[in-house]
């Protein structure tokens, strides 16, 4: 059994059943220029103590030995008591919230984690903005765009207001869901924010900002979203074909429009972005290899001929050294992750652009874009027989999950052509009876 005791009044004495003892020193190795020593807790944990500094200092001559208190004459008597007083309850707290918990702490991780004391009371949008920094300052901008847009949907849900995490129950996130339902967001951007909203919860977790057990989203169902058909992107391989054979100016904007959606399909439906990023450098023995962005997984393409060509137009036109960008998106003055992302989405709705003018040229229906490229290659692939887990591998996705989205447009075109079998070409004619064939036995 363990106590944890307050030896700072005779009158105090805190019984928990913890194994680690808390007292209250005045650190006198340690002296300021002021003459003050500072004010610690000593945590003792199977013969072991570590000191957490609590933010106060003290005087010797003002601090009363036997209480382990500043004295009634200090002239900050009362709010040095109330300070001692509330970090010891928060020690006393954390070492009984792992014992009701079940878990075990050593007395250096309570250490560890008393120092983000004060991460503790921060407010949501507070915690989104100390989230979102970090996501920049290790490039990962995408994803902090995506906090970003949470965050911001958070406070106009709540008015610009902040608030805590104890605010977040069940029914502050149906609220909240019901609020994008109200003003007719899409239902996949609704659960790509209510997804990231969960997530910032499990780093709350992670950087003990709130508890293991805090779980609000514990009773609120993704199903519904998980089960929404995306819209049909790919084009059938005849209108790629189409594509690849119209005539543009060499060298215009709707040109390198054009190469980059073929060559995005020429390679295994290659993502915009990492388009933008692979350099001379990534080409070697007639492939491209390059790592993706989003997933991380390093990709060996073979080369086919078109997209060689392709290469071969851009290398006679921009080629500036192996570490140069294969594409005249980013240049070397793009140095800052941020500065570069503003440039490809820039270049990115312009080239979008010139596509939409492409797909009205060749008489195309769909809405084209860069990432037609990608779901039509996927779409493709399926239909001439490869496996989804070959597609899933080839561009590159974390499970066949991801894939089987990409393609459940083809899948629902092959049901439709087959449910035309039970169309009737001729009238209904009166059955002759015929004689049974024999069966055929088949070859096991």
């Amino acid at each position: 059994m363990l106590t944890f005791v307050c030896n700072y009044s005779k009158n105090v004495l805190l019984n928990y059943q913890i194994m680690a003892t808390i007292k209250v020193v005045l650190f006198k190795h340690n002296t300021s220029m002021e003459g003050k020593h500072p004010v610690y807790l000593r945590v003792t944990q199977d013969r072991k103590s570590r000191y957490i500094k609590i933010g106060t200092a003290c005087k010797p001559e003002l601090w009363d030995e036997k209480t382990n208190m500043p004295k009634r004459t200090h002239p900050d008597y009362f709010e040095m008591k109330v300070l001692i007083e509330k970090k010891i309850s928060e020690a006393g707290k954390m070492l009984l919230h792992d014992e009701i918990d079940d878990k075990e702490r050593s007395v250096e991780e309570l250490q560890k984690r008393f120092k983000k004391g004060k991460m503790n009371k921060i407010s949501v949008l507070k915690y989104f903005e100390q989230i979102i920094k970090q996501l920049k300052g290790t490039g990962r901008l995408g994803y902090a765009a995506v906090f970003t847009s949470t965050m911001n949907s958070l406070s106009t849900f709540r008015d610009s207001k902040d608030f805590e995490f104890s605010d977040i129950t069940l029914a502050f996130i149906t609220r909240y869901e019901e609020s994008f339902l109200k003003r007719g967001v899409k239902p996949n951007s609704v659960f790509v924010l209510m997804r990231t909203f969960k997530t910032l919860i499990n780093y709350a977790k992670k950087d003990e900002v709130v508890r293991d057990t805090f779980d609000p989203f514990k009773e609120f169902s993704f199903r519904k979203y998980r089960s929404i058909k995306t819209k049909k992107r790919a084009i059938s391989k005849e209108d790629i074909i189409k594509i690849g054979a119209y005539e543009t100016i060499p060298g215009s904007s709707i040109d390198h429009a054009k190469k980059y959606f073929m060559f995005s399909y020429y390679t295994r439906g290659t993502n915009f972005s990492d388009m933008c990023y692979v350099k001379w450098e990534n080409i070697s023995n007639n492939r491209l290899e390059y790592i993706r962005k989003k997933t991380k997984k390093q990709l060996s393409i073979g080369l086919l001929e078109p997209a060689v060509e392709i290469l071969n137009y851009f290398k006679d036109k921009y080629y500036d050294g192996e570490d140069g960008y294969i594409f005249p998106i980013l240049k070397r003055h793009h140095v800052k992750p941020e500065t570069r992302e503003n440039r490809i989405d820039k270049v990115l709705r312009a080239v979008n652009d010139d596509l939409k003018i492409i797909a009205e040229k060749c008489e195309i229906n769909e809405v084209l874009t860069t990432y037609v490229a990608r779901h039509s290659y996927a779409t493709v692939m399926k239909k001439s027989g490869a496996l989804t887990s070959h597609i899933s591998e080839s561009m590159g996705h974390q499970n066949e999950r991801t894939t089987q989205i990409y393609l459940d447009s083809f899948e629902n075109t092959v049901l439709d052509e087959a449910n035309k079998a039970i169309l009737l070409d001729t009238p209904v004619k009166k059955a002759k009876s015929k004689k049974k064939a024999p069966v055929k036995k088949m070859n096991i």
